[in-house]
């Protein structure tokens, strides 16, 4: 790290408590502006590094060159026709331009540019001590880091998402010295903020992140997240097992800066509640960890990590405890009202809950999802007994207006499912409750159950048709209102569970059961369509997530959208038998030619060339055109086969058979033959190979 012409440098900022959030977004703010300037400036480094805790953002770079880079610029001067004409000028003009750049007329020589020959110079310009570059460098990274919110609290207006208190600025053991807000850098930073608020003395670079261990400070972010999955297994191993949530331990990560995890219990009678509402009550509000038996059944201990070294930990313990009784009490409380006043109470309360000021209350949505889970059931012949599905789309968002749920919003649809269970509604109607919310992103799991399948695309579809009836499509990247996720679950419920259905009339007939007041609005207007070519769109997008490539995609669904919304489930496998083909052969030539076949169609098509349905035998003179148009008889009738049996690979054997016979008609026959009659006639023969695949896909696409 540290050579003979280089030194380690470090940069910390210490701070006031950041939000976690800011954090990681901070730290490539770092390095990207760090690594761009180290560049502009001609200043070598071995390596950079960023580190976080709550309190302090770091920056330690290895190796910096002692300077910046030599580098040579070259200077025109005066023009070499004006200066050999007019001696006493040249003199003069030579003269002034080498003094002002610390030249000997002597060394300038003559440059041939665009514009003529010109006097020039090659300056060389030493490169500067990075000591000094850093006095402006290091002040820079730290104005040009953005957070989403900042604050200023000093004189200066400087604006940073928390006070800065401490800034350490080293070059070596060289302090680098400036000023940002009212802080003076120095080599002094300050330990943990809880424990000790000393002074720190930092030696040099290379001895910072012990120097902090040393002190219960673990700077480095990856050894504080070990190093708290460590301790929760310590103190856990003869209690339980704790599941570690990676994403609550990212969370704690940037909560403490020396980690030490502390063993609680709560009272057992609450191991009565629910797990779901357990883990939600200590995971969500507390960010504790809870703990299983063997039988995966939730213990009544859980884990809390304070900031600090272990110190002290009945102290803590007992805080954490309190705080986990407390909640725990007030979910026990919510709970207990719930079951008593039961679901069927609820639904008339969702008359007061707004879906959108424009689209009605949820009630409404209610009664229109009722009518749509109706539909699907009789067109998608799914044979739900149809009370039971009612029952289960009014109940299907009870638990919103429920205690639980208020103070817990992430565990809607999952109380609904618990409660209904505890009141004895059928399994069927509880897990309805549960997964219609299903899939909760974008690769999330689809329900399992085949009355939430339907209510969830029931509710799904009456939300993109309201949605985009009052304006409220997605644009760019703003998708406010979440559509995209709802389009692609919508999309692939039907691609994975209903892959053979007609989606084209039920989705239209979505639309008549909105309100008046929403159909006749003055953004409706081609909602229907827009609708449509937004789920087109959702469906590329899952197969770009898929991995496979765009041309192959657009070729499959621009010929797919000629069958509207009927047998979505189809594409993948056309998608497969398409990468398998081109794997076996180049399709290059094949797309070629599609294209000139659907160009010349295309332009017939354009001058109201009258093409004739159907090909007029006693018009085919030359034996090619006879020989193509008999053989493409022969394959029209071998794909339909394939396309009823899905032997969708067979279907690319065709395409490589037919091909040679196109290419010869292409070489020998006149397609714009003077008899308008032979060339509309031959025309019409394009016009049939063509449709043979139009309804599988497009070749005219690939790449």
């Amino acid at each position: 790290m540290i050579g003979e012409n280089t030194k380690n440098a470090l940069l910390e900022i210490g701070t006031e408590e950041l939000p976690s959030l800011y954090i990681e977004p901070a730290l490539r703010q770092i390095e990207d502006f760090a690594s761009k300037t180290f560049n502009v400036f001609g200043l070598k480094y071995s390596l950079l590094k960023t580190y976080a805790t709550p309190a302090r953002l770091v920056l330690i770079v290895g190796g910096l060159a002692r300077k910046s880079d030599d580098i040579t610029e070259e200077l025109l001067g005066p023009p070499f026709k004006t200066a050999e004409n007019k001696q006493e000028n040249r003199l003069k003009a030579l003269a002034g331009f080498a003094a002002k750049h610390g030249a000997d007329p002597k060394e300038l020589i003559v440059k041939t540019t665009e514009r003529g020959e010109y006097f020039s110079f090659i300056k060389k310009i030493k490169g500067e001590k990075t000591e000094k570059l850093l006095v402006n460098i290091f002040p820079d990274i730290i104005k040009n880091i953005s957070f989403p919110k900042t604050m200023f609290w000093e004189e200066s207006g400087f604006k940073f998402a928390r006070p800065i208190r401490n800034i350490i600025a080293l070059y070596g053991e060289k302090v680098i010295k400036f000023k940002v807000a009212d802080v003076i850098s120095s080599n002094f930073t300050i330990g943990l903020h809880t424990y000790d608020k000393n002074k720190i003395k930092i030696d040099s670079p290379e001895n910072y992140l012990l120097i902090m261990k040393n002190k219960s400070v673990i700077v480095d972010q990856k050894e504080r997240r070990k190093t708290i999955k460590q301790s929760i297994q310590s103190v856990s191993e003869n209690t339980g097992s704790a599941v570690f949530d990676e994403n609550l331990i990212d969370d704690i990560n940037y909560l403490v800066e020396y980690p030490s995890a502390v063993l609680c219990n709560f009272d057992k009678k609450y191991l009565d509640l629910p797990q779901e509402i357990l883990t939600v009550c200590m995971k969500k509000n507390q960010k504790y960890f809870v703990l299983y038996n063997k039988e995966n059944k939730i213990l009544n201990y859980f884990i809390s990590v304070k900031n600090g070294v272990s110190q002290y930990q009945h102290i803590a313990k007992e805080g954490y405890e309190k705080v986990v009784a407390s909640r725990l009490a007030d979910a026990e409380f919510f709970y207990n009202n719930d079951l008593r006043k039961g679901l069927y109470s609820n639904i008339e309360k969702l008359k007061g809950i707004t879906f959108h000021k424009e689209a009605g209350t949820i009630y409404e949505k209610l009664e229109r999802v009722k009518q749509i889970a109706a539909l699907f059931n009789k067109k998608f012949d799914m044979n739900i007994d149809n009370e039971t599905l009612k029952k289960a789309v009014m109940l299907s968002k009870a638990d919103l207006v429920s205690e639980v749920v208020f103070e817990y919003p992430e565990l809607q649809g999952v109380m609904g499912k618990i409660y209904a269970l505890k009141l004895n509604e059928s399994e069927d109607v509880a897990l309805s409750i549960e997964q219609h919310y299903w899939p909760l992103s974008a690769s999330g799991q689809l329900p399992s159950n085949k009355t939430a399948l339907l209510i969830s695309l029931a509710d799904k579809i009456d939300t993109l048709a309201a949605d985009f009836s009052i304006g409220l499509e997605p644009s760019g990247s703003a998708d406010p209102y979440g559509l995209r996720r709802t389009g692609i679950g919508f999309i692939r419920m039907v691609k994975e569970k209903l892959p053979d259905q007609d989606l084209e009339y039920v989705i239209e007939k979505v639309f008549s059961f909105l309100p008046d007041n929403v159909k006749n609005n003055s953004k409706s207007k081609n909602a229907y369509e827009r609708l449509l070519k937004f789920l087109w769109q959702r469906i590329e997008n899952i197969f770009e997530s898929e991995g496979y490539n765009s041309d192959e995609i657009k070729a499959v669904v621009n010929a797919s959208k000629k069958n509207k919304f009927k047998s979505l489930g189809t594409l993948q496998p056309k998608l497969n038998a398409l990468r398998y083909a081109r794997e076996k052969g180049d399709f290059l030539p094949i797309a070629a030619v599609f294209k000139r076949i659907t160009n010349i169609v295309n332009q017939a098509k354009k001058q109201n060339m009258d093409i004739p349905q159907a090909v007029n035998e006693e018009l085919l003179i030359e034996e090619t055109e006879k020989n193509l148009y008999a053989v493409s008889k022969k394959i029209k009738i071998e794909v339909e086969n394939c396309i009823s049996k899905n032997l969708h690979e067979k279907i690319f054997d065709k395409v490589l058979e037919i091909k040679p016979l196109i290419d010869d008609f292409f070489e020998k026959i006149m397609v714009m033959a003077e008899d308008e009659s032979i060339k509309q006639n031959r025309i019409s023969i394009l016009k049939y190979i063509k449709n043979i695949f139009v309804g599988f896909i497009d070749f005219s696409s690939l790449q």
